[in-house]
């Protein structure tokens, strides 16, 4: 845990202090105590422990923020993976923080568990102006309601090497477009020894089965298609639409013709490591904190490296959307000051500095037009495609049912069923955790 406290000449002595509580399990629960010069104190959970992101927010944003505020910050970054059963002990045990983050996709659950708060009453008090500039707000609803605060965006796009483009006889400037563009593409960069592959046309997202499932999902709205209907309440991921995209997605595996490889391989953020930068492929589709990795580690590969618009077969469009973002725990007694927070954290200063540090798109529109921001080719490609970006619907089962769903799709690019029944099989285990919920 990693906490600043209000005030300069308390910041060492502070930071020892909490630090020690954390160790030992004490500390202030939620919206409880002070510093003991008559400040209060709000706690806030940060997910994952990014060294950017770690040093930004304590170093920069809370600093600034208790020196307009007259409130202590503590901050805690909570890995990824410890992030849900974290949560649910705090909550158990009456220890929640105040603010905490987590991804878009958990808005319902904590909505319907009334772990949170809505924040409609608060945006309502800003300017009107604000709030049409925040980019990601309606992905943030929950029945109509505000429940998370959007920090940033996220999105899949088509990285290719310009280098092997040239080499295989393509041309750079000429990035697929299409489904057809693509496998056209693929088929001409594999380089293979005998039958085994040994440089990949093409590779999608494949660390694990959730990022499979989102590989599916960029190919399921280009085929038209969504993960279920407006209501959010009725899966159709198994439509014909559905059907087709995940034996598109899967033939790139799967088959003599195959010309991808590196199912299960860690790539999401892999830095020089990946696979695009080793060479091991010519074209992958990455996320935009896996292409920043790419330009701090390696540089001179990323040169090399450009990204296409969203693939179209029926429509233009990608797996993305809303990133992580902040929620006011319903437990909090200092639901003001943690409003306030949230609110500092997404002025345009915060909102650029944050996107800096982490990647991604901005949180706010008007940042696209910011200079430095379009001059990071990590960036800019992917706020140019923002309006493409699509995601998973808001509803209270919907990480219960991708689970279900991702289960069964890497079950097909590893060839051990048919798309049509694993997608059918899929939706039909989604229904029976909607009825019981």
């Amino acid at each position: 845990m990693i906490t600043k406290s209000r005030g300069a000449s308390r910041l060492a002595a502070g930071l020892i202090a909490v630090m020690a509580l954390s160790a030992c399990g004490g500390g202030s629960g939620a919206g409880s105590g002070g510093s003991g010069d008559g400040a209060s104190t709000l706690r806030v959970w940060f997910p994952g422990n990014l060294a950017e992101e770690v040093s930004w927010v304590n170093e920069k944003l809370v600093p600034a923020f208790e020196a307009e505020h007259d409130v202590d910050v503590q901050v805690e970054f909570v890995d990824w993976a410890n992030l849900a059963t974290r949560l649910s002990t705090a909550f158990a045990g009456g220890t929640a923080p105040d603010v905490f983050g987590h991804g878009n996709a958990a808005a319902a659950g904590y909505a319907a568990n009334d772990r949170v708060i809505a924040l409609d009453d608060y945006l309502a008090k800003m300017p009107a102006s604000d709030v049409e500039d925040l980019t990601f707000l309606d992905q943030g609803k929950v029945g109509g309601k505000q429940i998370i605060m959007p920090l940033r965006g996220f999105g899949h796009l088509l990285a290719y090497r310009t280098d092997l483009f040239q080499e295989a006889g393509l041309d750079p400037d000429s990035p697929p477009a299409t489904w057809q563009d693509l496998r056209a593409a693929a088929d001409k960069l594999v380089v293979r020894d005998g039958d085994r592959i040994t440089r990949s046309g093409v590779i999608f997202p494949a660390d694990d089965p959730t990022s499979m499932s989102q590989a599916f999902g960029s190919f399921l709205f280009q085929a038209g298609g969504n993960f279920a209907d407006e209501s959010g309440q009725t899966v159709t991921w198994n439509s014909d639409a559905g059907k087709r995209a995940l034996e598109f997605l899967a033939g790139f595996y799967n088959g003599p013709k195959a010309v991808s490889t590196g199912l299960g391989e860690a790539t999401s953020g892999a830095g020089a490591q990946h696979p695009l930068v080793t060479g091991r492929a010519a074209m992958a589709v990455i996320d935009e904190a896996t292409f920043k990795s790419i330009h701090e580690q390696a540089p001179d590969v990323a040169a090399k490296i450009k990204l296409a618009p969203p693939l179209k077969d029926t429509t233009a469009a990608s797996f993305g959307g809303a990133g992580n973002g902040l929620f006011i725990s319903a437990d909090s007694g200092q639901k003001d000051q943690a409003w306030k927070f949230i609110e500092f954290l997404l002025k345009p200063a915060n909102a650029k500095a944050y996107v800096q540090a982490v990647g991604g798109i901005p949180a706010r529109a008007t940042l696209a037009a910011d200079p430095e921001l379009a001059a990071q080719q990590y960036i800019k490609p992917y706020m140019d495609a923002a309006a493409l970006f699509r995601g998973n619907p808001n509803i209270a089962t919907w990480t219960q049912q991708r689970e279900a769903l991702a289960k069964e799709i890497e079950a097909v690019l590893r060839g051990k069923t048919s798309a049509a029944e694993a997608l059918d099989r899929a939706a039909t285990e989604a229904a029976a955790l909607a009825k019981q919920n």
